[in-house]
Protein backbone atom coordinates (compact mmCIF):
# COMPACT_ATOMS: atom_id res chain seq x y z
CA UNK A 1 0.00 0.00 0.00
CA UNK A 2 2.95 2.32 0.67
CA UNK A 3 4.07 1.94 -2.97
CA UNK A 4 0.63 2.97 -4.22
CA UNK A 5 0.59 6.01 -1.90
CA UNK A 6 4.03 7.00 -3.14
CA UNK A 7 2.87 6.65 -6.74
CA UNK A 8 -0.17 8.87 -6.07
CA UNK A 9 2.07 11.48 -4.42
CA UNK A 10 4.45 11.45 -7.38
CA UNK A 11 1.64 11.70 -9.92
CA UNK A 12 0.14 14.63 -8.01
CA UNK A 13 3.46 16.48 -7.88
CA UNK A 14 4.05 15.92 -11.60
CA UNK A 15 0.56 17.23 -12.41
CA UNK A 16 1.14 20.33 -10.27
CA UNK A 17 4.45 20.93 -12.04
CA UNK A 18 2.87 20.52 -15.46
CA UNK A 19 -0.14 22.73 -14.73
CA UNK A 20 1.87 25.57 -13.21
CA UNK A 21 4.51 25.77 -15.95
CA UNK A 22 5.19 29.04 -17.74
CA UNK A 23 4.33 27.63 -21.18
CA UNK A 24 0.64 27.35 -22.03
CA UNK A 25 1.05 24.38 -24.39
CA UNK A 26 -1.30 21.42 -24.06
CA UNK A 27 -0.14 17.83 -23.63
CA UNK A 28 -1.18 15.74 -26.62
CA UNK A 29 -4.46 14.08 -25.64
CA UNK A 30 -3.39 10.54 -26.46
CA UNK A 31 -0.21 10.45 -24.35
CA UNK A 32 -0.65 8.96 -20.86
CA UNK A 33 0.99 10.42 -17.75
CA UNK A 34 2.78 7.14 -16.97
CA UNK A 35 3.41 3.65 -18.29
CA UNK A 36 3.74 0.62 -16.02
CA UNK A 37 5.97 -2.26 -17.19
CA UNK A 38 7.10 -5.60 -15.74
CA UNK A 39 10.83 -6.35 -15.64
CA UNK A 40 11.03 -10.13 -15.92
CA UNK A 41 14.73 -10.41 -15.07
CA UNK A 42 14.48 -8.29 -11.88
CA UNK A 43 10.91 -9.45 -11.05
CA UNK A 44 9.84 -5.86 -10.41
CA UNK A 45 7.31 -3.38 -11.74
CA UNK A 46 8.77 -0.22 -13.31
CA UNK A 47 6.93 3.05 -13.84
CA UNK A 48 7.99 5.53 -16.50
CA UNK A 49 6.59 9.05 -16.16
CA UNK A 50 6.02 11.37 -19.11
CA UNK A 51 9.17 13.42 -19.52
CA UNK A 52 9.10 14.98 -23.00
CA UNK A 53 6.82 15.06 -26.06
CA UNK A 54 8.27 16.08 -29.40
CA UNK A 55 6.39 17.92 -32.11
CA UNK A 56 5.79 14.68 -34.03
CA UNK A 57 4.17 13.08 -30.95
CA UNK A 58 7.14 10.94 -29.90
CA UNK A 59 7.07 10.77 -26.10
CA UNK A 60 9.85 9.90 -23.68
CA UNK A 61 9.01 8.28 -20.35
CA UNK A 62 11.61 8.30 -17.57
CA UNK A 63 11.91 6.79 -14.11
CA UNK A 64 11.94 9.22 -11.22
CA UNK A 65 15.69 8.72 -10.97
CA UNK A 66 15.99 9.84 -14.59
CA UNK A 67 18.44 7.02 -15.27
CA UNK A 68 16.29 4.89 -17.56
CA UNK A 69 13.80 5.91 -20.19
CA UNK A 70 11.49 4.47 -22.79
CA UNK A 71 10.08 5.98 -25.94
CA UNK A 72 6.62 5.79 -27.44
CA UNK A 73 7.12 6.65 -31.09
CA UNK A 74 4.77 8.65 -33.33
CA UNK A 75 3.06 5.35 -34.32
CA UNK A 76 2.18 4.71 -30.62
CA UNK A 77 4.62 1.79 -30.18
CA UNK A 78 6.95 1.37 -27.18
CA UNK A 79 10.40 1.26 -28.78
CA UNK A 80 13.06 -1.03 -27.25
CA UNK A 81 16.26 0.77 -26.24
CA UNK A 82 19.33 0.50 -28.44
CA UNK A 83 21.87 1.00 -25.63
CA UNK A 84 20.81 -1.71 -23.12
CA UNK A 85 18.85 -4.97 -22.92
CA UNK A 86 15.10 -4.60 -23.43
CA UNK A 87 13.95 -6.35 -20.23
CA UNK A 88 10.55 -4.67 -19.89
CA UNK A 89 7.41 -6.32 -21.22
CA UNK A 90 6.07 -3.03 -22.61
CA UNK A 91 8.52 -2.88 -25.49
CA UNK A 92 6.93 -3.65 -28.85
CA UNK A 93 3.40 -3.03 -27.57
CA UNK A 94 1.14 -0.21 -28.72
CA UNK A 95 -0.51 2.31 -26.40
CA UNK A 96 -3.87 0.65 -27.14
CA UNK A 97 -2.46 -2.71 -26.00
CA UNK A 98 -0.98 -1.17 -22.85
CA UNK A 99 -4.30 0.55 -22.10
CA UNK A 100 -6.18 -2.74 -22.56
CA UNK A 101 -3.75 -4.35 -20.09
CA UNK A 102 -4.36 -1.57 -17.53
CA UNK A 103 -0.75 -0.45 -17.78
CA UNK A 104 -1.14 3.30 -18.22
CA UNK A 105 -2.04 6.18 -15.93
CA UNK A 106 -4.05 8.76 -17.84
CA UNK A 107 -4.26 12.49 -17.24
CA UNK A 108 -7.50 13.51 -15.54
CA UNK A 109 -8.96 16.08 -17.91
CA UNK A 110 -11.84 18.42 -17.15
CA UNK A 111 -15.06 17.61 -18.98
Amino acid sequence: MLKLSLAVTVVTSVLVTLTTGAVAQKVPPDRPLAIICWNESAKTWRVGYLSTVKEDGTATYAALTGQLSSTINAKDVAVPPSNRPANLDCFGKTLDELRAMGRVLEFQRPR
